[in-house]
């Protein structure tokens, strides 16, 4: 398997600040050219670990989901629900605003 090695320069650093919308300076610019170049160095090392014998891993959790039957259940009574809500008007709680129109 070949490794393309990434060309760290500033223009890869502008396009990454543009794509997560980040204005940086011609200072900030050059101190993550800097960074991201020690940071793919430090990551390269694991490309020295012998992985021949080593099966792929599909799952990082041996966790199993354990499905459940539905079951229907009673659910609490409308008067005591709207009872317990801050607000409330004609059997509906009354929540604030979310969308704004401008």
């Amino acid at each position: 398997m070949s490794q393309e090695e990434v060309k760290v320069d500033e223009k890869l650093v502008k396009e990454i600040a543009s794509l997560a919308r980040l204005d940086l300076t011609n200072e900030e610019t050059q101190m993550f050219v800097s960074q991201f170049k020690d940071i793919l160095d430090y990551v390269s090392i694991l490309n020295e670990v012998d992985t021949e014998n080593v099966l792929p891993a599909y799952l990082s959790s041996t966790n199993k989901n354990l499905p459940r039957e539905d079951e229907i259940e009673a659910s609490i009574p409308t008067d005591e629900f709207i009872s317990n809500a801050p607000q409330s008007k004609d059997n509906y709680v009354v929540i604030p605003r979310v969308h704004i129109e401008q």
